[in-house]
């Protein structure tokens, strides 16, 4: 949409020379795109275990995290590649740390195409990866030979020695106290730490993270350094502006040389040149400047949440340049929302005051004192004690405005409504009679919102969780949402996994897109973590309404024990056969006596949703299926949820038979460890003519049905290899 305005705005200009330039750069673009993918591609490593590779490592692009080496090499044909090495348990450093020049190393590494996302409105890792040129994982086994990289180009000289620097200030600024340290790392050397947003989630609550990442503000503080030293040193003004612009790429690369910092950088540099030459451009010409620039170093610049936010914002002030800073500061709101919500699903209502009060704060205060707190305190610590304190006070303050009321989970509007959202803010930007536009602005975004939060489809979703069980049951307005089970990862070898949980990652992410913040139902099968595991982040990211758990359950004390932090707030229900799931539809057809929470204890439910009856089964035996016919001897169903993640200690062929579905679905995850599903279940299924998905090889499966209708089956991926990653209809 926003091309098609651009193209009616060249051709209404009705100037034959601006048009054919736009042909020809548009022409050149397209052609230079097509190069650069061609070429990523064409670099990308086949999977392969025990490989021998050469990697050109830069000393601040490798990080110690959870026991394992974390590192952005290079291919001896500058193909980018992510690797990792696990650190064996009795060693407490690596060789590779600790260096402040590029390295070469030798390894043998076992070489993998970067994972695809397996369900809706997950993050696409993949995608993201390959819109940085990177196609290949690699899982170092051990290295061979490591030695410094000598350069063999001036460029690649000055390269790594701005890649040296970095590393060097890094380390040092580590011996910054905590919030002191996070602040210079975050706003002058482009550096996450792992508590980075975790520290300051506020900052992100608040939609406050662009000064961070995008603002380019920091930029603007050190030049201004740079300049006054300059000018203290009574150096002549012209050639203070040479100097600078000397300096410009320096500090990109020293800054991480992130994307979004790019036009920060071309910004300032361009103005340098025009004021060398006398010249006076406008600022939307320095913007387009940049803009072409930056999609010509970086071609994916503009689908990543960093470059549409700093492009947008950047033009949203050209625009708003005589206005106030209250019409100045709603706009870049109004700007940004529609990325934000598109992105992370949510905003908070507080998000334009914040910006109104801190803004100022951030630019006249914070920047300049934690540039100068950063230089200073390494020499004086009690000047970076003191300077840590009142950063600390600072997130405080930004911790009780984000704990206000006001977090609004919006969910994912579509694409088309949001682009047409985006592209009338900007109508009413530029009007001088603005309040029917706002008007109709707010219309927009109250039918969004109303689209998202009460749809008029159902549906049934069996997520791709891993080696697990985790699905979703929502009647159509959302009158009832059921979660039942929530996946998890059980623990192998005294490993233990950090960061994001598969929940947070998958269902949570995807009740989120929906705009869905509660639950009215949460059932647990039985307390194996692979069902259960991810317990805690559902409940302390959702409203849960009532936890339905198989009878005894509540008398196991160790599943109670990961209940303890909510047992205030939460009503946790026992049930067995014969009684129902509130009013969700569920009923109960297992177990029929109380139980620890084993296999043999599950719960199973049975309900219909858009004209079909489903059957979930939990991680229940054939022994306790014979039983729920013995007592429901005329129970059916149309889809069956095999047991067991298609173990053949479940779905015994008698029972299959009797139950008679018309479909049955696996949830097992890929190349795990137990074999699910085994070949005699799947060879069951065949024998009855009973086709199935697998989440193995379907990813996420979704029945999508509307009221009084029958619905229609979709899958994430296809089973043929290759295929595009969108919704399948069977």
């Amino acid at each position: 949409m926003l091309l098609i305005l651009w193209s009616i705005r060249i051709i209404c200009l009705r100037n034959r020379q601006i048009l054919i330039i736009c042909l020809l750069v548009g022409v050149g673009f397209a052609g230079w795109f097509s190069f650069r993918q061609q070429q990523v591609l064409s670099r990308a490593l086949p999977s392969a275990a025990n490989q021998a590779l050469n990697l050109t490592v830069q000393p601040d692009e490798l990080t110690k995290r959870d026991g394992r080496l974390q590192l952005k090499a290079h291919l001896p044909n500058g193909q980018p590649v992510d690797a990792v090495y696990f650190l064996p348990e009795d060693s407490l450093q690596s060789p590779l740390e600790n260096r402040h020049q590029t390295m070469v190393i030798s390894v043998i590494a076992d070489v993998a195409d970067i994972p695809k996302a397996t369900n809706v409105n997950e993050f696409d890792y993949q995608r993201y990866q390959a819109q940085n040129g990177i196609m290949n994982d690699l899982k170092i086994t051990r290295f061979t030979v490591i030695a410094n990289a000598q350069a063999t180009t001036p460029v690649q000289w000055w390269q790594n020695a701005c890649h040296g620097v970095r590393a060097w200030m890094i380390r040092l600024s580590n011996q910054l106290p905590k919030t002191l340290r996070l602040y210079v790392q975050g706003l002058f050397l482009g550096y996450r730490a792992d508590n980075f947003y975790d520290e300051l989630k506020s900052v992100t609550d608040l939609g406050l993270i662009h000064l961070f990442s995008i603002s380019g503000f920091h930029v603007y503080w050190v030049i201004g350094l740079f300049s006054a030293i300059l000018n203290g040193c009574r150096v002549p003004r012209r050639v203070a502006i040479w100097l600078l612009m000397l300096a410009l790429p320096h500090y990109y690369l020293m800054a991480g040389a992130a994307p979004s910092l790019l036009r920060a950088i071309l910004v300032a540099f361009l103005g340098l040149i025009a004021e060398a030459g006398h010249r006076s451009w406008t600022p939307l010409t320095v913007f387009g400047i940049s803009l072409l620039v930056g999609l010509g170093c970086h071609p994916a610049l503009l689908v990543q949440m960093g470059g549409q936010l700093s492009y947008l914002l950047a033009l949203t002030l050209i625009f708003t340049a005589k206005q106030s800073l209250m019409v100045r500061t709603l706009f870049l709101n109004l700007v940004s929302l529609p990325v934000i919500i598109f992105h992370v699903y949510q905003w908070h209502a507080l998000t334009l005051l914040a910006n109104l009060l801190i803004l100022p704060i951030f630019s006249w205060v914070v920047f300049p004192l934690t540039l100068l707190a950063g230089i200073l305190g390494l020499m004086v610590p009690s000047i970076a004690m003191v300077t840590d304190r009142a950063l600390a006070g600072f997130n405080w303050g930004l911790d009780q405005l984000a704990a206000l009321p006001g977090m609004v989970l919006f969910g994912k509007p579509s694409i088309w409504l949001l682009t047409g959202t985006l592209i009338l803010t900007f109508v009413t930007l530029a009007a001088k009679k603005r309040r029917w536009l706002v008007t109709s602005l707010v219309g927009c975004y109250v039918v969004m919102f109303m689209l998202i939060h009460f749809p008029k489809t159902g549906e049934v979703t069996f997520f791709d969780i891993g080696q697990g069980d985790s699905f979703l049951v929502r009647t159509p307005f959302n009158r009832q949402i059921i979660m039942i089970d929530t996946g998890g990862k059980p623990q192998f070898g005294g490993r233990i996994s950090h960061g994001r949980t598969r929940a947070e990652k998958v269902s949570l992410n995807y009740l989120k897109s929906l705009g869905i913040g509660h639950l009215d139902a949460l059932c647990l099968s039985h307390q194996d973590a692979d069902h259960v595991g991810d317990i805690v982040p559902v409940l302390s990211t959702l409203r849960v309404k009532t936890l339905y758990i198989p009878l005894g359950m509540d008398q196991n004390p160790q599943f109670m024990r990961r209940l303890a932090a909510f047992k205030t707030r939460l009503r946790i229900i026992p049930v067995k056969a014969g009684d129902a799931i509130g009013t969700t539809g569920f009923k109960v057809v297992h177990p029929f006596k109380a139980g620890l929470g084993e296999n043999q204890d599950s719960m199973v439910l049975h309900g219909q949703f858009g004209q079909l009856r489903f059957l979930f089964t939990g991680d229940l035996g054939r022994e306790g299926e014979r039983e729920i016919m013995t007592h429901y001897p005329g129970l059916q169903t149309d889809v069956l949820k095999l047991g067991h993640h298609g173990s053949k200690t479940s779905s015994d062929p008698a029972v299959v038979a009797q139950l008679h579905p018309s479909l049955s679905v696996i949830s097992a995850g890929r190349k795990n460890r137990y074999g699910h599903p085994n070949q005699e279940t799947l060879t069951m299924l065949s024998q009855q003519q009973i086709p199935y998905y697998n989440t193995q090889v379907n990813g996420m499966i979704r029945y999508q049905y509307t009221s009084g209708h029958s619905g229609k089956w979709q899958s994430y991926l296809k089973e043929a290899p290759g295929s595009d990653l969108r919704f399948r209809s069977f």
